[in-house]
């Protein structure tokens, strides 16, 4: 397991060694919403984050990884856990609930107490379709509470995705990674958009992966990025499409590999440019 506590612990040790560690924001149940940052605010920033669905909470520990290992010159923002409260639930069941009203909900709209496959947050919201990004529109939407899909009531209903969007337009990175598993695949673009392409096509190949459009896709985080901003969001989804979500923890070190010089990468051409 990769607990919320853990992250906190990794994003500590970071900071005792020289990374600035701050709060972006809080979750629907209080949790903080940890940062990392390393580099210099001047020049281009470059903004990662993982586990924003529930049971891909082995991206969190990936990010933390990714960060440390990074060298560029940009600066580097990082969001390790943007789903704390559903990664808690994804490892620890109906306990991580803050209160009996909370937990009778959750199980309610699971249906059971196993929670291994939970995408949503703690109100059964799904992030990654909670943007304003054709909200509402995307070919796998739900519209009610539920384990995954649910778009919310309207976009950017849930404290975490309106605190990473808000803090997104606040650093005005030059590219975003959003850190998802699995399936060993790179989506860019959105609708009419596909800024810097072939950047896109030079970290896929990089990382093997190969760089595909997201079809039916909407109000996800990146897309949102794309379309707000007109600039490059990726969404690297690690780990091949067969193995369980909690034994990708087991694979990091090979992914790590793969993945290691996406950010150095993004660092190298906006800093020449």
């Amino acid at each position: 397991m990769y607990s919320y506590e853990d992250m906190c612990a990794d994003a500590d040790r970071l900071a005792s060694k020289g990374a600035n560690r701050f709060v972006v924001g809080y979750s629907l149940f209080g949790r903080e919403l940890v940062g990392l940052f390393k580099g210099s605010t001047d020049g281009p920033q470059l903004l990662v984050q993982g586990a924003m669905h529930a049971r891909e909470w082995a991206t969190a520990e990936l990010c933390v990884r990714l960060f440390e290992s990074y060298d560029g010159a940009a600066g580097l923002w990082c969001v390790p856990m943007a789903n704390p409260d559903g990664a808690m639930l994804a490892q620890y069941g109906i306990d991580s609930a803050p209160t009996k009203s909370d937990a009778e909900y959750l199980l309610s709209l699971n249906g059971g107490d196993d929670f291994s496959l939970w995408k949503a947050n703690g109100r059964g919201v799904d992030l990654n379709v909670n943007f304003p990004a054709l909200w509402g529109t995307g070919a796998s939407n739900v519209f009610a509470p539920a384990p995954s899909d649910y778009v919310g009531e309207h976009p950017l209903s849930e404290p975490c995705s309106r605190t990473l969007a808000l803090f997104t337009l606040k650093v005005q990175p030059s590219a975003t990674v959003s850190i998802h598993a699995r399936g060993g695949v790179i989506y860019g673009g959105f609708g009419c958009y596909d800024p810097e392409k072939e950047l896109a096509e030079r970290v896929a190949e990089e990382c093997g992966y190969p760089l595909l459009r997201a079809e039916g896709s909407a109000g996800g985080y990146k897309d949102w990025f794309v379309a707000t901003t007109a600039r490059l969001g990726l969404t690297v989804e690690v780990g091949d499409g067969d193995t369980p979500y909690p034994q990708l923890q087991g694979e990091l070190d090979d992914i790590l590999a793969r993945t290691r010089n996406v950010l150095p990468t993004l660092s190298a051409h906006y800093v020449a440019q």
